[in-house]
């Protein structure tokens, strides 16, 4: 059973392998070459100073104040208080109680 499947497979693949690796020059020429980047390989000096902002003006407001001037850092309860205080509600939480009816008697 594993022949019928594995025949065709193997015949599949040889035919996909040997149209990659068995190329005639004469029947298929490519236009594309690889970039010859020979300028990016040697030492040069670097390129002009550009300014990415659209406008070179200094901008500058009054009033502003930095975050960590106004804003105070949060405070984090740890983490064993948390789950102290989550066992004391549940603890303190009422249950529910079980009844048990017993049905045709």
């Amino acid at each position: 059973m594993k022949t019928i499947f594995l025949i065709p497979l193997l015949l599949l693949l040889g035919v996909g392998a040997f149209g990659q690796c068995c190329q005639s020059s004469m029947a298929m020429t490519s236009g594309w070459s690889a970039p010859d980047h020979s300028q990016r390989a040697e030492r040069h000096g670097l390129g002009a100073e550009h300014d990415l902002r659209e406008s070179s003006g200094v901008t500058m407001a009054r009033g502003e104040l930095a975050a960590w001037e106004v804003l105070s850092p949060a405070e984090e309860t740890p983490l064993g208080d948390v789950a102290r205080d989550y066992r004391k509600e549940h603890a303190a939480a009422e249950k529910a109680r079980i009844v048990w009816e017993q049905v045709g008697d």
